[in-house]
């Protein structure tokens, strides 16, 4: 059995791990390790469509892009092939 496909504008991102920085005196959160797609239920429990533990990001700043090409951060591969 395998998942239903959802819409990609429900999909937002959650990423490995975020480490907060400081930028010019103001604080900054930078994701770290792989980027992932949260949505549905993922986003109560903290869990990617590849069922990983995820930090969940500021969506007005981070999204799951349409395909991997266009990506600049290491996106998971599971979770990429999960949302296409």
């Amino acid at each position: 059995m395998s998942p239903e496909p959802r819409p990609r504008d429900r999909w937002t991102v959650g990423a490995d791990a975020v480490v907060s920085l400081a930028w010019d005196g103001e604080p900054l959160s930078v994701p770290q390790g792989r980027l992932h797609a949260v949505g549905g239920e993922g986003l109560v429990a903290g869990r990617s469509v590849c069922l990983a533990p995820v930090a969940l990001l500021d969506p007005a700043e981070w999204s799951w892009p349409d395909d991997g090409a266009e990506a600049d951060d290491p996106l998971c591969w599971i979770c990429l092939a999960l949302t296409v």
